[in-house]
């Protein structure tokens, strides 16, 4: 995990100490982009939440006018259904760390791909008034499609990983 948290900072560091624009200007070279996420819980996950939200940082580093690199990471926290047992779940926090490729489709719409890992954290009351928790990570992907407008970014897209998984709106601000 450390490796890839390690990974994504010097990613980060190198294309930001580069030239930002490309060659002939014609398109951005590197921009940083921050999201606000909303999630519909989908298979196993939707059987303990109702709905998830959050915020996330995407690097996009310009490969040519229609191709570009992704770095995206943030959290997003799901909130419990009522299951009706002594057994009182609580938020799950995800924290994605994906890397991906992002095609423009037209002047305005794109697919995106990104690939990475989701670590997990789960937390329930233990019965007695205490916290309990449990976290561990897994293999995550997310196909989707978006509209870019100027600095604005919406997409929504399917994030899947170890049998559970999403559908994502993500509302983003580029820089």
């Amino acid at each position: 995990m450390k490796k890839i948290v390690t990974l994504v900072i010097v990613m980060l560091a190198a294309v930001t100490t580069s030239k930002l624009y490309a060659q002939d200007g014609d398109y951005k070279k590197f921009s940083l982009g921050l999201g606000f996420e909303g999630a519909l819980p989908v298979g196993n996950l939707n059987n303990a939440y109702s709905f998830g939200a959050g915020a996330t940082i995407r690097a996009t580093i310009g490969l040519d006018a229609s191709s570009a690199f992704t770095i995206t990471s943030g959290v997003i926290a799901f909130i419990p259904k009522d299951l009706g047992s002594g057994y009182k779940l609580k938020t799950q926090i995800n924290i994605p760390i994906k890397a991906g490729y992002k095609y423009m489709l037209s002047d305005n719409f794109y697919a995106i791909g990104e690939a990475g890992i989701t670590i997990a954290k789960s937390y329930a009351s233990n019965g007695n008034g205490g916290t309990v928790s449990a976290s561990g990570s897994s293999f995550t992907y997310a196909p989707g499609l978006g509209l870019k407008l100027g600095a604005l970014d919406l997409s929504v897209r399917y994030e899947g990983y170890s049998g559970a998984g999403f559908i994502g709106t993500r509302l983003g601000f580029n820089f």
